[in-house]
């Protein structure tokens, strides 16, 4: 009897551990994600875009034709990087590391927008997402990867699906294909990727 009511004490004492833990870390992850939002200190209707992990902040800055990213370091201090629409050279869209979707920018002198769709392109990772297949596909990566002219950061990458679990444990497996979160993900991807597009269209059309 006596072990019994150990065993229980400490299965109690287990979860009362556990769920102080949980509670720490959802007040942790509500401070980092007010750090974000307020990050810059733009106005409420500037469109922007937080990465699921809380560790990035990508703001649309229209009126100064430029993008603005604020980096999320371990110590919570913020690394501001600007993304002027002239500096972009591609934005491309990965899957798992591999790339379904690219815009780039044509040779200066031609100035075009060179569009590029590959294995399909984004529109065929969804449509794919309704497929009966036996074994359902699964994703751990979704992302858009910028390419700058710019030496000091040639490359930012910003993530659209979470690395980890609901419990907050590493995504090994990734995420099944018709998990809400992939679907949210490809959407937006494929949104900023527009906008990025957007943003070379009219470095093009002031170059000419």
């Amino acid at each position: 009897m006596f072990i019994a009511m150990l065993i229980i004490a400490g299965f109690i004492v287990f979860f009362l551990i556990g769920f102080i833990g949980m509670n720490k870390q959802k007040e942790d992850e509500k401070q980092i994600l007010n750090l974000l939002e307020s990050a810059g200190n733009y106005p409420s209707d500037y469109k922007f875009h937080i990465t699921p992990d809380k560790d990035m902040k990508l703001t649309l800055i229209e009126s100064e034709e430029k993008f603005v990213a604020h980096r999320l370091h371990k110590d919570q201090s913020l690394e501001e990087i600007e993304i002027p629409f002239n500096k972009i050279i591609e934005a491309e869209v990965t899957v798992d590391d591999n790339s379904v979707s690219k815009v780039s920018r044509g040779s200066q002198l031609a100035g075009a927008i060179v569009g590029g769709a590959v294995a399909g392109g984004i529109g065929a990772v969804i449509g794919g997402l309704s497929s009966d297949k036996v074994e359902a596909k699964r994703f751990r990566k979704i992302a858009l990867k910028i390419k700058l002219d710019d030496f000091k950061s040639p490359i930012i990458k910003i993530d659209f699906l979470p690395s980890k679990t609901d419990m907050g444990l590493e995504n090994v497996t990734g995420f099944k294909q018709d998990d809400p979160k992939v679907k949210k993900a490809l959407s937006n991807v494929e949104i900023w990727q527009s906008i990025f597009k957007i943003a070379i269209k009219k470095t093009n059309q002031v170059a000419h």
